[in-house]
């Protein structure tokens, strides 16, 4: 797992943005950050895993083809709906 992905990992990137911003936070409320951001992360890779593995196709290449055209299509759709909304008001 990168570095980037674990507290320490998270810490060292929250007191980098914290020191390019001219700001400080206690350790404490740092560490508590990070780990919400790891366990965060941890979720999110758990909720990519299961959409793969929940997904029932009779062969693997039929099941990658319709979760790449179930992502494809939600991509295409997700900004027009935004941008009706941005432009309705609604």
């Amino acid at each position: 797992m990168p570095e980037n992905y674990t507290t320490t990992g998270y810490e060292k990137r929250i007191k980098a943005e914290l020191e390019e911003r001219g700001d400080s936070w206690p350790r404490s409320r740092i560490q508590r950050a990070a780990l919400k951001l790891c366990k965060e992360q941890a979720r999110m890779e758990s909720v990519d895993w299961e959409r793969i593995f929940t997904h029932s196709d009779p062969t693997p290449k039929l099941a990658i083809r319709n979760i790449e055209r179930k992502e494809r299509d939600a991509s295409v759709t997700a900004p027009a709906s935004r941008d009706h909304h941005q432009l309705t008001g609604k």
